[in-house]
């Protein structure tokens, strides 16, 4: 059951960051607008990478792996994911200027990812050592 809510959690951050970037290049391109195509499209991308997140982050390895490699790791898998599928649903073309977009455009969701992730693990640890606190102080 952790899994499917951490699989939820992500899906939700990583979607909601794919969105703004799209909301992003409508904003500064010349593009004309989401198609109906690009509207499925983008969950598609989110669940994806969702689930590889959910696997590399949450899930338990065999072997111990310092945090940073697990995080450079995961942004590597992240960014080679969503070249395929932004080749695959014809978001960029397999040049050097789509393979840089992709590299910003992921770094971009990674880092809103992350933010709110970091924001929301943040609160909730604070919340339980307020509940700690107050627990102790009515002993």
């Amino acid at each position: 059951m952790k899994f499917f809510s951490y699989l939820v959690k992500y899906f939700t951050y990583i979607t909601t960051g794919i969105v703004f970037v799209f909301i992003a290049i409508l904003l500064i391109g010349d593009h004309d607008g989401l198609s109906r195509e690009e509207l499925i499209q983008i969950p598609c991308a989110g669940f994806a990478t969702a689930l590889v997140t959910t696997v590399l982050l949450v899930g338990k390895w065999e072997f111990p792996v310092a945090f940073g490699f697990r995080i450079a790791l995961h942004y590597l898998m992240m960014l080679a994911m969503m070249i395929v599928i932004g080749i695959l649903f014809e978001w960029i073309e397999f040049d050097l200027a789509g393979i840089i977009t992709m590299v910003i455009a992921t770094a971009a969701v990674y880092i809103f990812t992350f933010a709110v992730t970091y924001i929301s693990v943040k609160n909730e640890a604070d919340e339980l050592n307020s509940a700690l606190k107050k627990k102790r102080s009515e002993k």
